[in-house]
């Protein structure tokens, strides 16, 4: 019997090729499973991420909703939240259409956010917005998932190159050098930046504080920054030049020059290697004296581009112009001795807004600018030549008057109404002063005065306000320089401390002794009467207003009749929360809070939407005292409704009131409760009166009283009687055997009837 060998099985190559084959197939499904872009890991990422956003949406919309239903102001706009949203006005983000000053809402205000979010998360126009940063290497994932949750994406693509302007050492076409100082040191509104044109002039471009050109230097090529400043028509061209450092070459005399950062080191721009000052200085460079100013190193200089001696030109062209409602008007346009003008260019704000061509005519033409925005206004008309060289230039600033705000104290924060006018000067005057001012309320800079009316039940007042000013006359044309001043500085007349020079601020300025912000001038003549015009009868429950039977002398045909409550509409709309044509319609509103007071605004429109007055109602809610049933017998006692003005019997009374019908009454819309008692034959009809006090208004033509239910029993005499308005009064038939009572029934029949 022979050895049985083990016989070992291989693997042939082909085997091996297919299991190598397989297993990559496998590892790269694993690979795709676990990494990839639709990866567990990936899901999971997008989840966290999109749980973190969908927590920031929810607080977005509580602090909207909430900040909505507090000033009662359907315009979100004003809710701009975010230090990052101040980047993107800056850097002028496509969409984003705001202020710096009107992102002024701290962004932990409104939204918790996770640190690792604060960079990306922004409130811009009530809503919750992403910010995709180009430096932040997620940036493209999470603006992916948000579009999906339908959060807005702002891109931030920060500036860079050309578009700094504080004087740093930065790679700008093609070499390192200390950019342009434009930060400070110029007017930004009366600044522009100069291009080289095809004509081989120095032709004027955007405002400095608006972006340059991409082309406005290229110091590699030899294409210096210019700038020109331009105030009240004389123009001075400037050069920037860099911080260099340089060194004499003794064969042939020509100077090496390298451009340096602040610390004269050099950086190469084609390796990004540093030669330190240490080393540049051991090879003989020197930096000129230039560079330095006041003991300190800097950055560059401006140098003006005028020989020793040479005057800087002084333009002539002037205009008038006027600002009405956001409109900007030019006219009288005066070009005094100019030649070789072929058009006239007008800008706002750094952007073209009209071309002339027809130079002959220009003191005819009157130009509308619409554009226009908050703050400072830089307006521009340009003459140039037809090479593009400038001929003359005037600029002007149109910038929002600082001036002491309204003050409001004193006046009732409800029966107190902003004043407004639309562009037809039609008044609206429905918000009440206890509420944020609407925006437009004034603007001293287009003689849009701040106004106020009191409304008081028995007329309307009108108010402005005037706020501090200096003043100085004008010898020759008898006219007066005023300029608004926001501090109260002391002294008299023109010795007052603070005042410029030559000015003098008036003595209306002063009260008590002490010098005043502002004062509020009434709108009327001494002597004008402010009478009752409208007046109406107001009765209310524990949570509903009625106001009915409008009546005055300003009641006409053809009229519309607003009403308001609190100053706020409920609808979105902002309409007002009741309308009619009807001055003696019952208008009720429903769902009111218990014991709260009230403000009911009436507003008369007439047929082309004129206002012509207004009335105020203040009004407590609360339930009229309950029908006291005591003493009446059940068994021959009814409760009674009305059909109409047919009663109807229902069922028997009980002493505790226990089975009152539901419909029985209703004090807001003036359905009293009845009852009727009967002996079989006479039937006896009375109503209940639930204890009110009253106060009479108007004047003897318009004669009304304004009623108030009162809770329970307030004891006192006439007027002075406990828990009773001041200037008001319950009747003496509330007070019974010495005692005060809720209430009492009325026979609705005389005796014998």
């Amino acid at each position: 019997m022979g050895l049985k060998k083990n016989k070992q099985k291989g693997i042939t190559l082909v085997a091996l090729v297919v299991t190598i084959v397989v297993l990559l197939i496998l590892s790269g499904i694993t690979i795709t499973y676990v990494m990839g872009d639709n990866s567990i890991f990936a899901q999971a990422q997008a989840a966290k991420f999109k749980t973190r956003w969908s927590a920031y949406r929810e607080q977005v919309d509580t602090y909207t909703t909430w900040k909505v239903a507090s000033t009662m102001n359907t315009n979100i706009s004003g809710i701009n939240s975010g230090d990052t949203l101040i980047e993107l006005i800056e850097i002028e983000a496509e969409g984003v259409d705001i202020q710096p000053e009107d992102v002024n809402i701290p962004i932990s205000d409104i939204v918790n956010v996770d640190k690792k979010d604060q960079k990306y998360v922004v409130v811009y126009h009530g809503e919750l917005c992403y910010v995709k940063d180009d430096r932040n290497k997620e940036a493209d994932k999470e603006a992916k998932w948000c579009e999906e949750m339908g959060i807005p994406v702002l891109e931030l693509k920060r500036p860079s190159g050309i578009n700094i302007k504080d004087g740093s050492y930065e790679y700008v076409n093609g070499t390192y050098l200390c950019t342009p100082v434009l930060n400070e040191g110029f007017n930004k509104n009366y600044t522009r930046y100069v291009n080289e044109n095809s004509n081989g002039v120095m032709e004027p471009k955007n405002w400095i504080f608006d972006k340059p050109t991409e082309d406005w230097y290229d110091y590699t090529k030899g294409k210096w920054a210019n700038i020109v400043t331009e105030q009240e028509g004389i123009e001075c061209y400037y050069t920037w030049i860099p911080r260099y450092c340089f060194k004499l070459n003794q064969t042939t005399q020509r100077a090496d020059v390298k451009l340096i950062d602040i610390n004269n080191n050099y950086k190469d721009p084609y390796t990004d290697e540093v030669t330190t000052w240490e080393e540049l200085r051991a090879q003989d460079y020197a930096v000129p004296e230039a560079f330095t100013f006041n003991g300190k190193a800097i950055a560059g200089y401006w140098a003006m581009k005028y020989n020793l001696g040479e005057a800087p030109t002084k333009s002539i062209l002037y205009y008038d112009m006027k600002v009405s409602r956001g409109v900007i008007t030019i006219s009288n346009i005066v070009p005094t001795g100019l030649t070789g003008v072929a058009k006239y260019v007008v800008s706002l704000n750094s952007k073209v807004e009209e071309t002339i061509t027809d130079v002959a005519n220009i003191n005819k033409k009157t130009i509308r600018l619409e554009n226009m925005k908050k703050g400072d206004n830089v307006i521009n008309m340009t003459a140039f030549s037809s090479k593009g060289e400038m001929i003359a230039s005037y600029t002007r600033v149109y910038g929002s008057s600082i001036v002491n705000p309204p003050d409001l104290t004193g006046f009732d924060k409800e029966s107190t109404f902003y004043v407004l006018y639309d562009e037809q000067d039609k008044e609206y005057s429905t918000v009440p002063i206890s509420q944020e001012v609407p925006i437009g309320w004034y603007n001293y800079d287009e003689a849009e005065w701040a106004n106020i009316v009191v409304r008081n039940n028995d007329g309307e007042t009108y108010y402005t306000w005037i706020p501090r000013y200096e003043f100085l006359l004008k010898s020759g044309n008898e006219r007066s320089e005023v300029k608004f001043v926001t501090d109260t500085a002391g002294g008299t007349g023109s010795n007052r401390a603070g005042v410029s020079a030559g000015y003098q601020v008036p003595e209306a300025f002063k009260f008590n002794g002490k010098e005043i912000t502002g004062y509020w001038a009434m709108k009327y003549n001494m002597g004008d009467v402010n009478t009752a015009t409208l007046n109406a009868e107001v009765v209310y429950t524990s949570n509903s207003i009625t106001i009915k039977g409008l009546k005055g002398s300003a009641i006409t045909s053809g009229q519309t009749y607003n009403y308001y409550i609190n100053g706020k509409p409920r609808n979105k709309d902002s309409k007002p929360d009741k309308t009619t044509k009807n001055a003696a319609d019952m208008i009720t509103f429903n769902n009111l809070e218990s014991g709260k007071e009230y403000t009911i605004l009436v507003e008369i429109r007439n047929s082309s939407g004129g206002y012509v007055g207004g009335l105020t109602k203040k009004v407590k809610t609360g339930m009229p005292n309950k029908p006291d049933l005591t003493g009446f017998n059940p068994e021959c006692t009814y409760y009674v409704t009305y059909n109409g003005s047919t009663p109807v019997r229902g069922e028997k009374i009980k002493n505790d009131g226990s089975n009152m019908p539901a419909n029985w009454y209703d004090y807001s819309n003036a359905k009293w409760a009845n009852i009727v008692t009967t002996n079989g034959n006479t039937e006896t009809y009375f109503t209940w009166i639930p204890r009110y006090e009253f106060k009479l208004d108007g004047t003897s033509a318009v004669q009304r009283s304004d009623v108030r239910f009162l809770d329970g029993k307030a004891g006192g005499t006439g007027n002075e009687r406990n828990g009773v308005t001041p200037s008001y009064q319950v009747p003496e038939a509330f007070k019974f055997n010495g005692q005060e009572i809720t209430g009492y029934w009325a026979m609705k029949y005389n005796l014998g009837g």
